[in-house]
């Protein structure tokens, strides 16, 4: 059997950038933090930064997959599908939308761009960030910040309001973030902002120099009647705390530092 080169060599280009278009780029963790505010998107962009993605429940789910008695599971978020569909960019964003909105924050605030869901059909949709810890050491703590825009109230309280946060450390298991799973008295059915402020997130595992770190913020497809609550992710930071050891080893390399530093200088007094 005989290969055409040429027509192989286009074949495997396309494939790359079909794979390319439906995959995120890790973005670098930094000793300064990372931030999003979704502002580059502009008010008609449909892609949302290079390093999100958006995911939905797998099809064999609906909306009464994931309710108050069993909550959002580890086996829902890794069950989930990627979506290869664009962003709507609106203002307002309406009704229901599985691949998402490049909304504004409010009609009088159009600069300011928010990526908004409504899931209908599966258990949810979710938004993910992949970083890479390229800070100076490992942690496995970090702090985040983001804002909920509710950007609608549906008929009936939702089952699971808000997002719900949940990380993986590079290809191990989804873990929940349960001390940031909101309730109706943080993330109320009415329309609002909601904002989470430098809370302490404690992981499971540690991120070394160079592993990857994935947060997926979650929004449940509600039991209730469609519409659900619209909500949409805003000004996301993520800063690392260095792990304890790592601050002993950055004093005993100054303290190493200085006692070489003194060596030198007596033996230049006594030369």
């Amino acid at each position: 059997m005989t290969f055409n080169r040429s027509i192989l060599a286009q074949a495997l280009a396309v494939a790359l950038v079909a794979g390319a278009a439906n995959s995120a780029h890790a973005i670098a963790l930094l000793d300064g933090g990372y931030q999003q505010s979704f502002d580059s998107m502009g008010t008609a962009g449909t892609t949302l930064p290079t390093d999100w993605t958006l995911w939905n429940g797998a099809s064999s789910s609906n909306n009464n997959t994931w309710t108050n008695a069993t909550g959002i599971t580890v086996a829902g978020v890794t069950a989930m599908v990627q979506s290869g569909v664009a962003l709507t960019a609106v203002t307002t964003p309406s009704s229901t939308n599985n691949s998402g909105w490049n909304a504004a924050r409010s009609a009088t605030l159009t600069s300011d761009r928010v990526v908004a869901t409504s899931p209908t059909t599966n258990a949810g949709t979710g938004l993910q960030l992949l970083l890479t810890n390229g800070t100076s050491s490992s942690f496995n703590q970090f702090l985040v910040s983001y804002d909920t825009v509710r950007y609608t109230a549906a008929t009936t309280a939702g089952d699971l309001p808000g997002y719900q946060l949940f990380a993986q450390v590079n290809s191990g298991a989804w873990t929940n973030i349960a001390a940031l799973n909101p309730t109706l008295t943080q993330v109320p059915n009415t329309v609002g902002l909601t904002s989470v402020s430098g809370a302490v997130v404690t992981l499971g595992s540690a991120v070394n120099i160079g592993d990857t770190l994935r947060l997926r913020w979650i929004d449940d497809n509600a039991t209730q009647s469609s519409p659900d609550q619209i909500l949409g992710l805003n000004n996301v930071l993520i800063t690392a705390i260095p792990e304890p050891q790592e601050y002993a080893l950055m004093l005993a390399g100054l303290g190493l530092v200085g006692a070489v530093a003194r060596r030198r200088a007596k033996r230049q007094l006594s030369a």
